[in-house]
Parts: structure tokens; sequence; C-alpha cells
């Protein structure tokens, strides 16, 4: 028979899952209205917070529904599942304080620039500010 531990535990990573296809859903939805690709939508912070904090929110169900089973799952695997929402956890918290100081709209990963691309922008500013 489940008890009612059971069940709230594998209702966390259903609901869990739910969040996952949610954030998906969501994300293909504005990414059509905008007319932009799936590419741009990974790295932005409106994408990655929900999507760690579902990701976060399953590991946790899935590791105490391994280790409160009738016969419980082998301890490496609940400690597996652990460090994975932990790591997921801590994804979530930087992307939501990068959100948080630079906005949900901002990539969280600039393309890096080559060598010499300062020089060049530079290059680029004062050859603008004379031509005003």
């Amino acid at each position: 028979m489940f008890s009612m531990t059971d069940v709230m535990i594998d209702a966390l990573w259903i609901l869990a899952l739910a969040g996952v296809f949610a954030t998906f859903s969501y994300t293909d939805w504005l990414r059509s209205e905008q007319k932009g690709r799936w590419r741009a939508q990974w790295g932005l912070p409106r994408f990655l917070v929900p999507l760690n904090l579902s990701l976060t929110a399953f590991c946790v169900g899935v590791a105490l529904s391994g280790a409160t089973a009738y016969t419980p799952d082998p301890w490496w695997q609940t400690v597996i599942w652990a460090v994975l929402a932990l790591l997921f956890g801590f994804q979530t918290f930087t992307a939501w304080r990068f959100a948080a100081e630079r906005g949900w709209e901002t990539p969280i990963e600039e393309k890096p620039q080559a060598a010499g691309d300062e020089k060049r922008d530079a290059d680029a500013a004062e050859t603008a500010d004379l031509r005003r």
C-alpha cells in the first residue's frame, strides 16, 4: 500500500517533469512570436531559470523516491541524484542572479572576442567620432 509520503514524493518529480515540458512549450511559443531561433533562447535566463529549477525538483524527487522506497535504491544512486540536484540548484541560483542584475533577455554567455577586436572596436569608435 502507498503512504501519503510516497504519493507526495512521486508528485514532486512528476510535477517537475511537467515544469520542464511547460518551460519548453512557453519558450517555443515565445520563439515563434519573436520569429527567433532555438539557439538564441537556450542562453537566456528566461529559459534557464525555470528549466534548472524544474530539473532540481526532479532530481530531489527521484532521490527521495529511491531513498524512501519499500526496498531502497543503492546509496550511490541517491548520492548521484542529490549531487545533480545541487548542481542544478546552483545553476538556477546563478542564472537568477544574472537575470536580476542584467535582465531576463540578456544572454548569459556573450560571444568571446578574438584578440585584437578591442583595438578594432576602439578604432571604429574613434573614426565614427571624427566623422561627426
